[in-house]
């Protein structure tokens, strides 16, 4: 196990919900196998270009590592290349923000082709330019000069890496065809689609197989559905396609996001969305996923018409509870019933079927 130091910066704006979302993100490291030695915290209005923190900060982050004998420097807020490739050199340690953890835990529970294209896409996103900056700061220290040997290897590094970003590019297109193709034989077939969306386990594919009666794999590690799953709901009054999507996270930068576009396109086609919500949240975790979920949302371009909020968990609560965290919900949606199920249980299944071909039919 891999031990770190976790650090973030806090200030006016997020001054509410970082607490928040600083605990998921430990969650996230723990979950990928890192030990959290310590977590410090600096408040900044001003963020430092060179380091995102202090440098007063950095020194204690560095003395702190040392004693602690950690490996690696875990930041949730984004760093830039210069930032990240300023910490490594000062504390000498392995330096990974946000975006690198949830690179890491997708690459970690890919397992189709077409999922690990869009990771290496966006890895790719984020490694050409450190790479760039890394090997140009190396090369013209160490080999001064024009068309010196050092610049003939910075540009042929940098040429593998935009020649593989631009196959990848071509080959996700290959898969977008053939998903638009698909999409388009559902219509002319008249299904309608249902995508299941939202936070990572907030039960998305345990709903699913309460819904379907099949077994699609389950596990508490985050993001475990990277990849679409599809099951054609036939034994109610009405048949409708249920798609089974990847999972959303705080703050997920746009680069991330745009890469999963072939994912995202069930989501994009969809004619009923359940957002599906963790009712075993505490009422400002509940509230703020509510809010990262509507902002993904917002950025793929979807109808706030077609959303329907879904509790999910509610095996978890008590009675007084669940109306509390109902209310929350209902502040957020114009909808007239908002389900309340247990995927686990079982419960109230055939209600939320009940909603789903109201909204459809």
């Amino acid at each position: 196990m891999a031990s770190a130091i976790l650090g973030y910066i806090k200030n006016t704006e997020n001054l509410r919900s970082i607490e928040i979302k600083v605990e998921e993100f430990i969650n996230i490291s723990k979950s990928l196998g890192y030990e959290i030695c310590d977590v410090v915290s600096q408040y900044e209005t001003k963020l430092n270009s060179a380091y995102l923190f202090g440098k007063g900060k950095v020194e204690e982050i560095k003395k702190k590592a040392m004693m602690l004998n950690c490996e690696t420097f875990l930041v949730y807020n984004s760093l830039s290349t210069i930032q990240k490739i300023n910490l490594e050199n000062t504390l000498n340690l392995k330096v990974l923000d946000y975006n690198d953890l949830i690179l890491e835990i997708f690459d970690k529970n890919a397992g189709d082709k077409v999922s690990k294209l869009q990771i290496e896409l966006a890895t790719l996103h984020r490694l050409i330019p450190y790479i760039k900056k890394k090997i140009s700061k190396s090369v013209f220290r160490d080999r001064p000069g024009p068309r010196s040997l050092g610049e003939y290897a910075y540009h042929n590094v940098l040429r593998q890496l935009i020649s593989r970003r631009k196959r990848i590019k071509e080959e996700i297109q290959y898969y977008k065809e053939l998903k638009i193709k698909e999409i388009e034989k559902r219509k002319e077939k008249g299904y309608k689609v249902v995508s299941l969306c939202g936070f990572y386990n907030a039960g998305k594919t345990s709903l699913f197989n309460s819904l379907t009666n099949l077994k699609k794999a389950v596990s508490d590690i985050p993001f475990t559905t990277l990849s679409s799953k599809y099951s054609l709901i036939s034994s109610y009054r009405n048949s409708f396609m249920l798609v089974d999507t990847i999972g959303f996270a705080f703050d997920l930068n746009p680069f991330i996001i745009d890469s999963f576009d072939l994912t995202l396109m069930d989501i994009k086609n969809s004619d009923l969305i359940l957002l599906v919500i963790d009712a075993s949240d505490g009422l400002r975790m509940l509230e703020e996923k509510i809010k990262a979920n509507l902002e993904i949302l917002e950025r793929l371009q979807i109808d706030k018409k077609i959303l329907q909020p879904v509790l999910n968990k509610v095996d978890l609560v008590d009675k007084a509870d669940l109306v509390e965290k109902l209310n929350l919900v209902n502040s957020f949606f114009l909808v007239k019933d908002i389900p309340f199920v247990s995927s686990k249980d079982k419960f109230n299944i055939d209600y939320l079927l009940d909603v789903v071909n109201q909204r459809l039919f």
